[in-house]
């Protein structure tokens, strides 16, 4: 525990100081409205990054199943830097998976909402888009992980239940700061893949309590592989969910790349 805890520390160092350098000069920030309740979260700067993550059930000896597409292949799938989903552009990330899946949760069943599936995956790539030079409108976090043995749906699973269970809000262990996410709505989300799930989640300020911001959650189940949209902004106002062309762009990458098909 007191290693993840200081995980989360540095890492929130790092992207600090990350977002307090593209703050000054300007850095790429995802703008515009969204579309189709879809999922991302903001940060100045984008790209794909990506990561092997073994995990229980996950390929190990005897789990028996077919495993889903590996590291290289999920890398090629995500959204490059300098691919671009209409007014949006990805970009490089900086750190290896969202700040997000370094969190914990009370309760813990709320974990999937914050972090989708933090084991059972067996690979994951990384993309983050924004607009050059908008660093306070919409950006959005792209996730894409391999499972086998029925890990995707059971992760879909375990979203879907915690969606029903935190509607009414929970708290989020950020390392330097708690915050209190104050609810869970579901939203309309994309008829793509083998099923999809989005969510609209309302926090609260951690430096003002009157202050509400948004964020907006969308996956995407193909056999599998689970494409997962996280979307904020750097504003009160409430941006509609994530960016349609985003969730678009990425789609048709991966669906004409193969898929799911390892």
């Amino acid at each position: 525990m007191g290693n993840r805890k200081a995980r989360r520390t540095a890492a929130a160092a790092v992207a600090g100081a990350a977002l307090l350098a593209g703050v000054t000069a300007c850095g790429t920030g995802d703008g515009g409205r969204g579309g189709g309740g879809a999922p991302a979260s903001a940060s100045p700067g984008t790209g794909a990054n990506a990561t092997t993550s073994p995990g229980p059930g996950s390929g190990g000896p005897g789990s028996g199943g077919p495993a889903g597409p590996g590291v290289e292949r999920l890398k090629a799938l995500a959204l490059a830097p300098g691919e671009k989903a209409g007014r949006y552009e990805a970009g490089e990330p900086v750190l290896d998976e969202p700040m997000s899946e370094l969190y914990d949760t009370t309760p813990a069943a709320c974990g999937p909402v914050t972090s989708l599936g933090k084991a059972g995956h067996t690979a994951q790539a990384y993309a983050k888009t924004g607009v050059p030079g908008e660093w306070q409108a919409v950006g959005t976090e792209i996730l894409l992980r391999s499972y086998k043995d029925g890990g995707a749906a059971a992760a879909m699973k375990s979203l879907a239940e915690a969606g029903r269970q935190c509607a009414g809000g929970y708290t989020e262990d950020r390392a330097l700061a708690e915050a209190k996410v104050l609810k869970v709505e579901p939203v309309e989300a994309p008829a793509l893949g083998d099923e999809a799930l989005a969510f609209r989640i309302v926090v609260q300020d951690v430096k003002d309590k009157d202050i509400s911001l948004y964020k907006y959650l969308t996956v995407i189940r193909s056999g599998p592989v689970t494409l997962a949209f996280r979307s904020d902004a750097i504003d009160t106002k409430d941006f509609g969910g994530v960016p349609e062309e985003v969730v678009t762009a990425q789609w048709e990458k991966f669906t004409k790349g193969g898929g799911a098909a390892s």
